[in-house]
């Protein structure tokens, strides 16, 4: 039998606690896993897996087994690694999972210098934009933006930029623009809605030492960058994103800066991958090859 193709699959379930889960982390079917591990229990002669409706957890056989295949898959990965690095070679599948609003804007149209640079790497690209979580989707790289909480995970530091605020010249003819922060209060507010809290974002404004914060209207929430800035560019109101998501928009005239003087930082912006040493090369590729993008050095 095929050994490792079942083994990844037991320990992707022995890792997450779902077949579901292990199945989108491999990139296959759930009924696919299923049989792997069917498959593998069948040649070990012992029943890895307790299953019921509702979770999934390993018998005391499937714990022993897991820990040392575990380490086993590891250095068999780790010494492919080196083998690769010694002949320079640069190939494999890769799973990249990013924030959509700062893939589309910043790595996708750069990807083509990838693509013909390591022509062996096969890519698989997957655009979320809530949390970016390589833990839970499986992915070899994440290139989030926001908190860095992932102890098991190494990151670079990609960049980090400025929350600014624009509207479209036609709703700036409508309402003058606000010379204040408090003049917002007059305005119709395009505002992003917090999960956490089940409510929208509240206005956090700096200029140099100065602060102001403006309590969220709700007249007009999103929880999407692309609807936000749509919304925008249709006349519906201030929208506040990061400079490099309005960049664009700014220099073809479609927005106009509001309050210029008026910013407040925005989250890291950091890739996360595999904590193993020697890194992957082709893992170790793709993340040079953001941090070419964003402007900051090698890994």
């Amino acid at each position: 039998m095929d050994r490792l193709t079942p083994l990844r699959a037991f320990l992707a379930v022995a890792d997450t606690g779902s077949f579901t889960a292990a199945a989108r982390k491999l990139g296959v079917s759930r009924s696919a896993v299923t049989g792997h591990i069917q498959e593998l229990e069948r040649h070990l002669g012992t029943q890895l897996l307790n299953r019921t409706t509702r979770r999934v957890w390993l018998t005391r056989e499937g714990q022993r087994y897991a820990d040392r295949a575990g380490r086993l898959l590891g250095g068999l990965e780790a010494l492919d690694a080196e083998m690769q690095s010694r002949s320079g070679r640069t190939e494999g599948h890769l799973h990249v999972e990013m924030a959509e609003s700062v893939a589309n804007a910043r790595v996708i149209p750069r990807l083509p210098e990838f693509v013909r640079a390591y022509p062996d790497v096969s890519l698989r690209i997957s655009l979320n934009e809530g949390v970016v979580d390589p833990t839970v989707s499986g992915a070899d790289i994440g290139l989030r933006v926001g908190p860095l909480r992932d102890s098991t995970l190494r990151f670079k530091l990609l960049g980090r930029g400025n929350y600014i605020m624009a509207a479209s010249p036609g709703y700036l003819q409508l309402y003058p623009p606000p010379r204040h922060p408090d003049e917002l209060r007059q305005h119709r507010l395009i505002e992003f809605w917090d999960p956490d809290t089940g409510r929208p974002y509240d206005w956090q404004l700096v200029k140099g030492k100065q602060t102001a914060s403006l309590p969220a209207q709700g007249h007009l929430i999103v929880d999407n960058t692309r609807a936000g800035l749509t919304c925008a560019l249709a006349g519906l109101g201030i929208y506040e994103d990061l400079d490099f998501l309005l960049a664009q928009s700014l220099a073809e005239k479609r927005l106009i800066q509001v309050l210029p003087d008026w910013k407040r930082p925005g989250p890291p912006i950091a890739a996360l991958y595999t904590a193993r040493r020697p890194v992957p090369p082709h893992v170790k590729a793709f993340v040079d090859f953001l941090a070419s993008v964003f402007g900051t050095g090698r890994s």
